[in-house]
């Protein structure tokens, strides 16, 4: 059993190496050439997902876990997925579609196939999915938006899949550090909390404000307060915060520190 891992392991880490060394090259024939050794069909749609996993087990243990999702997603994609293999505490996998194949369902077949070995081996595991690409020369692209959605659930400290193209307006945030985010917003903020007066909660009022896409009616009717009483408060606001509604990028800067406050730090 531990010669097959060790086997199992010197493979994993060849094929490491290839995919690295296609990841860094940037001439077509060499591409090709790279992508025959791997046995990517260069005719075919490519799509890159990555899974990390974290155990409470020791190192031996955990490669073993490794083992067996690699081996389980193998089986379950045989053909799919040309490339598969365990480094470190990742999994990379290569999809390749025909150009009129619906990526979702094999999307939504690794999320079953997670969830049910995340259940069984009591790991925690954060997938990221790239987006999908015509061409066989892009998978370093996918590749990269994989990694970038790994590090956004790490960063929510979430668990379970998350395709990039999902992550929407959060990818501008995924390189920056939680302190960075939390300072901007406090900022933002800041000249509403010096407001001493309980019955004008301008903070509240701005994020019901945006909540509700910025309809006066329907902000009221929230606040449970006359429309006239808002309007009131929104000219406080922007006499405190010395913003106007009217300016696009004042109204840009706080809208993005609403939203971030509310999917970040809520």
């Amino acid at each position: 059993m531990l010669k097959k891992q060790t086997l199992v392991d010197l493979f994993y880490k060849r094929t490491h190496e290839l995919f690295s060394e296609y990841l860094s090259c940037y001439d077509t024939t060499l591409l090709y050439q790279k992508a025959a050794e791997l046995n990517i069909d260069t005719k075919k749609h490519i799509l890159v997902a990555l899974i990390t996993i974290r155990s409470q087990a020791d190192l031996q243990l955990l490669n073993l876990h490794l083992h067996r999702l690699v081996s389980d997603i193998i089986s379950v994609f045989s053909s799919k997925a040309p490339v598969v293999y365990g480094f470190d505490t990742k999994v990379t996998i290569v999809f390749t579609l025909d150009p009129y194949e619906k990526h979702h369902a094999i999307i939504k077949q690794l999320e079953d196939l997670l969830s049910k070995w995340r259940y069984y081996n009591e790991c925690h595991v954060k997938t990221g999915i790239g987006s999908r690409y015509s061409h066989f020369t892009q998978i370093g692209k996918s590749y990269s938006e994989a990694e970038k959605a790994v590090s956004y659930l790490l960063s929510q400290q979430q668990d379970g899949c998350m395709l990039y193209e999902e992550i929407g307006i959060n990818r501008l945030f995924i390189n920056q550090s939680k302190e960075e985010v939390k300072t901007f917003i406090d900022e933002v903020f800041l000249p509403l909390k010096n407001n001493h007066s309980n019955d004008e909660p301008l903070e509240q009022t701005l994020e019901a404000y945006f909540d509700n896409n910025r309809s006066a009616s329907l902000t009221a009717k929230q606040l449970h307060i006359h429309v006239n009483t808002l309007y009131q408060r929104l000219k406080k606001i922007e006499g405190k915060m010395n913003i106007s509604f009217t300016n696009s990028e004042h109204l840009l800067k706080v809208q993005l520190a609403c939203y971030l406050k509310k999917f970040h730090y809520s």
